[in-house]
């Protein structure tokens, strides 16, 4: 009997174990097909848009910006520009610092709850506000999903000066494809320092499968309803 319930056991966990490696293997097939059909569905927004971003301030249609995604390995992000062009990231940079090494707070709300993201609007265009609160800016990220550097679940990708200054441990959350969302963004990305995030990521990456970045997803949908800019 005892025999039995061991080996019973053991087979679970080695078909647990297969089943999380087989996702893990059709995921990126899975996240390409999406990306493709969503593009070719979307691409009159995506028009739409970047005549509204290129009408409402000076400059280009898209922002584009080095992140660092899985094992380390560089690439180029896009996103709809919602800034003003040479803009002075500085204190951005002097922020993210804090954030990595001290987990620091950028500001508080009226609440007098910490809030962990930059929150400058005097960068922000008119029509860049509005994509942020929707966060439709995110959209040509489906270009990173296509070309494999990212995926529609997973731990966001940071800029290279942020992953230089991580701490051996927070290197972790590398360890898989960067997504355009993720369990930070539907868990109160605002209220959350830097090493609780990281923890989420470890946490997710531990946990993938199907369901949960099914999960994840409608919770995002929820996020992007109520406009809270997460």
């Amino acid at each position: 009997m005892t025999y039995g319930i061991r080996a019973l056991k053991s087979n679970s966990q080695k078909l647990a174990h297969f089943s999380m490696i087989r996702y893990a293997d059709l995921k990126p097939v899975i996240d390409r097909i999406l990306a493709f059909v969503s593009l070719l569905v979307l691409s009159p927004i995506f028009i739409l848009i970047a005549l509204c971003v290129v009408i409402d301030s000076p400059g280009g249609a898209f922002f584009r910006q080095e992140r660092v995604g899985k094992d380390g390995k560089r690439f180029t992000i896009y996103k709809f520009r919602s800034m003003k062009i040479n803009n002075d990231d500085s204190k951005y940079r002097s922020y993210i610092k804090r954030y990595i090494l001290h987990n620091a707070s950028y500001n508080l709300n009226q609440n007098g709850q910490r809030i962990y993201k930059v929150d400058d609007d005097s960068q922000v265009t008119r029509f860049g506000t509005l994509l942020r609160k929707t966060n439709l800016d995110e959209l040509p990220q489906l270009i990173n999903v296509f070309k494999g550097e990212m995926s529609f679940v997973g731990p966001r990708p940071d800029v290279p000066f942020a992953v230089d200054i991580y701490k051996d441990w927070h290197r972790k959350r590398l360890r898989v494809i960067p997504g355009i969302t993720g369990l930070w963004q539907v868990c109160g990305r605002k209220h959350l320092p830097f090493e609780g995030m990281v923890r989420l990521d470890i946490f997710y990456i531990n946990k993938r499968s199907f369901f949960l970045d099914i999960k994840i997803l409608l919770l995002t949908i929820g996020t992007i309803l109520r406009r809270d800019g997460s």
